[in-house]
């Protein structure tokens, strides 16, 4: 088999889970090795299984200020001469970077020692954002990055069928692939008994909406809707469970609540188990993990009828949808599936049933290891 080296640079923003489902469908028996860079959370070393931790590198660097600022200005990370020791020393022949396409820097380095790179692409489009200025400004350096190492890396991987197409047509000479979007459903999850300290001790149905809050999710045409139709909902409340800064916008209300802060592993289970329905009023998205939750959970569904969400939800008969930005749209899906006359064991089992033949870690392993094969050979 041919040695490959995985780098996983960040667990932010549901990244996390994303690296550690993939890197967990592994056994340790392929020569595969892994680097990590953790925070000072250290979410890598604590989710990825024991048994891989002989193969793995966990490169501890925090999350400062000072860190981004420099990153931002170079355009290195300060893990670039650790990447080149490993390759060197396991003989690697591919060095696949997990969370994006990598660094021009690292591309040309690894490609004068004869070693290819396999980048993955989440965004080949920026989201909609409101953001502070820095924070603008960072994402705009860094999109510019990226785009500068996709024209010349060679080998592009990628979990979103339209996107897929995109790059084919984009880039026609080069090789672009495509592998399932893994579970975001880790052991943690699974087996999570934490409730959120806002929740302790209360009890009251509540509609969910759970993310990082940013301007594309759409959380504003979900508020929209639910204060037109809250007195209807009788005593049902609003619950945004996410770190984000749209809250400082929005008027204050009795039944929305916000848990405006990182949500937990441990704490996602009670917040999916107790919701009458979870909402996703995403304006755009590639590709997402959030299915993955509600279906593991079976918590039927109301999402946005952008590509991603039309392509499964209806389809596995897991929720409905609504017109895209349309707050009255929502209003009214939101009557139908809450209404007491509807059948929510329906919904509930297509979730299951769509989870179950979707997320399987094999599958993934499977995929990956055709691609490490396919780039190899050529």
């Amino acid at each position: 088999m041919h040695r490959i080296l995985i780098v996983a640079t960040t667990s932010y923003a549901g990244m996390g889970p994303y690296v550690a489902e993939i890197v967990n469908s592994f056994s340790g028996e392929e020569p595969i090795f892994f680097f990590f860079h953790d925070y000072e959370d250290n979410y890598f070393y604590k989710n990825i299984k024991r048994s891989l931790h002989q193969y793995s590198v966990f490169f501890k660097q925090p999350n400062s200020k000072w860190n981004k600022v420099r990153e931002m200005l170079t355009g290195q990370y300060g893990y670039e001469h650790e990447i080149i020791q490993i390759c060197h020393e396991k003989q690697i022949e591919v060095v696949h970077f997990i969370n994006s396409p990598g660094t021009s820097f690292l591309y040309r380095k690894l490609s004068h020692v004869g070693i290819k790179v396999l980048g993955t692409i989440h965004d080949l489009h920026p989201h909609e954002a409101c953001k502070a200025v820095h924070k603008l400004l960072r994402q705009y350096v860094s999109r510019i990055r990226m785009s500068h190492t996709i024209t010349l890396i060679n080998n592009l991987v990628t979990n979103a069928h339209n996107q897929e197409s995109e790059l084919k047509s984009q880039f026609p000479l080069k090789n672009i692939f495509f592998h399932d979007f893994p579970s975001l459903v880790t052991e943690v999850i699974r087996n999570g008994k934490e409730a959120p300290i806002e929740l302790k001790n209360k009890d009251f149905p509540y509609i969910l909406f759970f993310g990082r809050i940013e301007a594309y999710k759409g959380v504003n045409v979900l508020i929209e809707a639910f204060r037109k139709l809250e007195k209807w909902l009788g005593g049902q409340k609003l619950i945004i469970a996410g770190k984000g800064d749209m809250h400082e916008i929005i008027e204050k209300d009795e039944n929305i609540l916000f848990i405006n802060r990182y949500i937990k592993d441990s704490e996602i289970r009670y917040l999916y188990e107790h919701a009458t329905c979870v909402v996703y009023p995403y304006i755009s998205a590639t590709q997402s993990g959030v299915l993955s939750l509600s279906s593991y959970f079976q918590v039927p569904v109301i999402a946005s009828d952008i590509p991603f969400f039309s392509d499964v939800v209806e389809k596995e008969n897991m929720g409905v949808l609504f017109k895209n930005g349309d707050a009255e749209d929502l209003v009214n899906k939101m009557r139908k599936l809450l209404a007491d006359n509807f059948d929510v064991s329906v919904l509930k089992s297509g979730a299951r049933q769509y989870y179950d033949n979707h997320f399987k870690k094999e599958i993934i392993r499977r995929q990956l290891l055709r691609i490490y094969n396919n780039i190899c050979e050529k």
